[in-house]
């Protein structure tokens, strides 16, 4: 998939990530083993859920929300530090409180939504969503209204690529994935992923990866 700014993706132990455009790519990782976690099993599920709701395997938070998250994270990481009596249990509670935040972005409830920067993120949460499909940008524009604009604008300036080069970009992460973990046809991964002509995606993904649908999945299956 592709990472934009305020990309949450929730990776299990048997999850495999390849990175191939480094560029200006910062990550912060959370580690955590849910076998020492004291609270409800439902925490660690909701966790879970809310970035791989539909299938799609991350969501995008506003600027409001990593702020929230950093905040949570540096102090998780002076508890950690700290390593006292109570450090598990602070530590666990403000753990809680990131899954929390991070839950309720998902849910998308009017309450913890500012608008013009959440219709943006529910636009590309939504192409991310509707990456096989023919989309149309005029009726985006209207259902997310976004004027076609502005619409054009901003999703450049979150992604770094225009709205046509990143549906493009999210359909050959979706197909460099089932080229490593399925037996699919590349003809037929290519119409599963939403192009309609085969030469046409082969084409793209070499443009993309520097190498064929059959180089890539020699190399990382």
């Amino acid at each position: 998939m592709h990472i934009s700014k305020g990309s949450i993706l929730y990776l299990r132990e048997d999850d495999e990530h390849v990175f191939d455009q480094m560029d200006n790519l910062c990550l912060t990782n959370v580690l955590f083993m849910p076998e020492a976690f004291h609270a409800s099993s439902s925490l660690l599920s909701m966790l879970s859920d809310c970035c791989h709701h539909e299938g799609h395997g991350q969501i995008i938070v506003n600027t409001t929300v990593q702020h929230q998250a950093d905040v949570l994270l540096n102090q998780i990481i002076d508890e950690n530090n700290k390593r006292d009596q109570y450090s598990s249990i602070m530590v666990e509670a403000l753990f809680s409180q990131l899954a929390i935040t991070l839950w309720r972005t998902h849910q998308m409830n009017s309450e913890f939504r500012s608008d013009d920067q959440d219709k943006l993120l529910m636009l590309i949460n939504y192409i991310n969503e509707h990456y096989q499909d023919e989309l149309n940008w005029n009726d985006l524009s209207e259902k997310f209204e976004i004027p076609m604009r502005t619409l054009n604008r901003k999703v450049q300036d979150h992604t770094g690529l225009t709205p046509n080069n990143y549906l493009g970009r999210v359909r050959l992460c979706h197909a460099s994935y089932l080229l490593s973990h399925t037996q699919n046809a590349v003809t037929d991964i290519a119409f599963s992923c939403g192009f309609n002509d085969s030469n046409y995606f082969s084409s793209k993904f070499h443009q993309a990866f520097n190498m064929t649908p059959l180089q890539y999945r020699k190399r990382y299956k």
